[in-house]
């Protein structure tokens, strides 16, 4: 009962920090827009009015984005791999960037960075993600943790699939990054938990379920709810055949 007690106090603090922190995101884009808004209608010409409108949504994109790096600064480093009680301090941390992770998949531009490559390698990277600019996002693929995010080349994660570097059991999280190996593939709507290591050219079929902890061996095919090997990755070369003797 006590264990229980506990349990729900801390999702009841981590819920009200969440709040806080997206009162703050939405606050700082607001900020962001008004101003811009304010002056330029403050030229006082037809034209400058016209113009306060764009700059305005302008302003709110790019506040969000700055409210991005601030996050960055103040929490991102900070969080380390580890299991912890969500009333602890990393915990905490953990939580304000998982906030803003929630905000930033509702938000309704978060596409164009996912689907532009220069612009998703930057700001992956700025997350934390250690990515290569060749590795490939499907459509509404989702890194929930880029903190964790270890990814090498020609890595092709599949539209759908969800990536997690964290697991919430009762009053606990655990984080421990994924790592992906050069040319490996996620498939679509698969979903990879913390702590899964997928090796060199590996596949992960289609709505598979890695299990927390998993090694995906180089080189093999895995698949199913969990996901278990099915396979190997055959090589595409055809040979050519033997010359007949004469």
């Amino acid at each position: 009962m006590r264990s229980t007690r506990h349990s729900s106090a801390a999702m009841m603090a981590a819920d009200v920090l969440r709040l806080l922190v997206d009162f703050l995101l939405i606050g700082i884009a607001l900020l962001a827009a008004g101003a811009a808004f304010v002056w330029l209608w403050g030229f006082g010409t037809d034209l400058a009015r016209v113009l306060a409108f764009p700059a305005a949504f302008v302003g709110l994109v790019l506040g969000f984005y700055v409210s991005v790096l601030l996050l960055r600064l103040a929490f991102l480093r900070r969080v380390r791999p580890g299991r912890y009680r969500l009333t602890d301090r990393a915990a905490l941390r953990w939580i304000v960037w998982d906030s803003f992770m929630r905000m930033y998949h509702r938000h309704p531009l978060h596409r164009y960075i996912d689907d532009f490559g220069p612009v998703r390698y930057v700001f992956y990277r700025l997350l934390g993600a250690q990515v290569d600019s060749t590795f490939f996002f499907g459509w509404q693929a989702m890194v929930l943790d880029p903190w964790g995010l270890r990814v090498g080349r020609d890595v092709v994660i599949g539209s759908f699939a969800v990536i997690s570097c964290h697991s919430v059991e009762g009053d606990t999280v655990v984080l421990e990054p994924v790592e992906i190996g050069d040319g490996a593939t996620i498939g679509v709507r698969s979903l990879v938990l913390p702590g899964v290591q997928i090796g060199d050219g590996a596949i992960v079929g289609a709505g598979a379920v890695v299990t927390k902890g998993t090694r995906v061996p180089a080189g093999e095919v895995w698949a199913g709810v969990p996901a278990r090997k099915i396979g190997m990755v055959r090589d595409a070369a055809v040979e050519e055949p033997e010359e007949a003797e004469a």
